[in-house]
């Protein structure tokens, strides 16, 4: 299932993000009431939830099916390692119903290393001692090898701090996305994934070298060496481009809050979905490309938002699932 986030019907998105958080244990009970809310407004809320509902359950069947093996990796299940040979129909209707009702972002979760939800920030240290800091709707792997500590950022955005190479630890600390391998030098590093193979980096300390995948013949082909305080965009047919945006600004949200300085409400608009369940559009050209500067608290963004269509002299409407500034 390669279909983007662009194409989830927002509805199904924030009723799996609220059902896994429901069913994790991790709504508080102002959540919770908020929850109840979102389900009473509208029926086709309900009815999401309710799919999405029975796709965690189908799920957790899998546990108690013959052939299954305990996950040895914490801290998330790796439900695609077991095998199927044993209670193969059973385990393929249960694995079926999931991928039909999930949206991809849970299917990838439940077979991720760390994940975490809209708003929510995980601090994570690895086996070798190296710090990550994941942002709001992320996916992490890890897989470290003989020959280097390698991560998979599949989305999502984090801020990296790699323990340096020295004389014991030689292997080289690499960030894969599906566009661009992005290796420290002693550093801190702030890596994020687009859509289409694009993603951007910003480097906080020390240096990163980027090089772009190259996985198709018309495929831009490159590599960067980017200093302290610089940052870029990379994507298979862009190629390197250097940003105006900061790393400091770029990684803001590990402060509780989201920086602009004369960005386009487009860009700006990307930014804030990352980090808020319900989708933000912005209906037409002219508007997309008008410049904003703001600053916004994460745990008061619909708020935000409002200032920030006030700003480009725009209106706002909330509707289920879905805001327009226009």
């Amino acid at each position: 299932m390669n279909a983007s986030p662009q194409n989830i019907d927002p509805i199904e998105h924030e009723a799996a993000d609220w059902v896994v958080r429901q069913r994790q244990g991790r709504l508080s009970a102002r959540e919770q009431k908020a929850f109840q809310r979102w389900l009473a407004a509208d029926p086709l809320h309900a009815a999401a939830a309710e799919r999405a509902d029975r796709a965690w359950q189908a799920t957790a069947q899998l546990k108690r099916l013959p052939g299954y093996t305990k996950p040895q990796r914490p801290p998330r299940p790796r439900w695609f390692q077991m095998p199927l040979a044993t209670g193969s129909l059973v385990t393929g209707l249960a694995l079926g119903c999931w991928m039909q009702l999930a949206p991809p972002f849970w299917l990838q979760a439940l077979s991720s290393d760390y994940h975490t939800g809209f708003g929510e920030t995980q601090q994570i240290t690895l086996a070798d001692g190296s710090q990550v800091q994941l942002g709001s709707h992320s996916i992490l792997n890890v897989a470290y090898d003989d020959q280097t500590r390698l991560v998979r950022l599949s989305q999502g955005e984090a801020v990296f701090t790699p323990s340096p190479v020295t004389d014991q630890e030689r292997r080289p600390f690499t960030v894969r996305t599906a566009g661009a391998d992005i290796t420290a030098r002693g550093t801190q590093y702030l890596v994020g994934v687009a859509d289409n193979r694009e993603g951007w980096v910003g480097v906080l300390e020390h240096q990163v070298e980027v090089d772009l995948a190259h996985r198709e013949l018309e495929d831009a082909a490159g590599s960067a060496l980017l200093d302290q305080g610089k940052s870029l965009r990379f994507g298979p047919t862009s190629g390197i481009v250097p940003l105006n945006v900061s790393p400091d600004e770029l990684a803001s949200w590990q402060e509780g809050r989201l920086v602009f300085q004369r960005e386009l409400l487009a860009d700006a608009v990307a930014r804030i979905n990352r980090f808020r369940s319900g989708l933000v559009m912005v209906k037409g050209e002219a508007l997309r490309n008008v410049q904003i500067s703001a600053v916004m608290r994460l745990d008061n963004l619909d708020d935000a938002l409002k200032r920030l269509a006030m700003q480009a002299h725009a209106r706002i409407i909330d509707l289920p699932g879905l805001t327009v500034i226009y």
